[in-house]
């Protein structure tokens, strides 16, 4: 893809668009890393009722819903009091401190990522069409 006779504005569109894209794969890697990395104990108090029902239960014990509930416990670990309402508060205290960081800053940065790449994909979608 060659850029340099594209507009400043084409360039730094599709470069942000890009790196936030690279940047998201990147953390679903970290996330299935942490997914093997997660601490046992949190996973056999926590992970059953009434911390969650039956249903969710089956439903995050699988492939690919496992990865959703590891980041759900990322980010009780990472940010307790995000994890409140199911009784998550105190988490954080069986897993390792480098842990509960790893999980803090991941949220940390995922966020603001996704919205940027969700922000530069709308931008890409509405230029591109309206000249049409």
């Amino acid at each position: 893809m060659d850029l340099s006779d594209a507009p400043l504005f084409e360039q730094i569109l599709v470069i942000t668009f890009i790196a936030t894209f690279l940047g998201c794969i990147l953390d679903l890697v970290f996330v299935l890393i942490m997914h093997f990395l997660m601490p046992q104990k949190v996973l056999e108090i926590y992970f059953k009722e009434p911390h969650f029902n039956a249903g969710e239960i089956a439903l995050f014990t699988g492939f690919p819903f496992a990865y959703m509930r590891t980041s759900l416990f990322m980010r009780a670990l990472g940010f307790p009091a995000s994890g409140k309402k199911r009784g998550l508060e105190n988490a954080y205290q069986l897993a390792p401190v480098w842990y509960c960081k790893a999980s803090k800053y991941s949220i940390i940065i995922i966020i603001p990522m996704v919205a940027l790449l969700l922000l530069a994909g709308a931008i890409v979608l509405i230029y591109y069409e309206a000249w049409k």
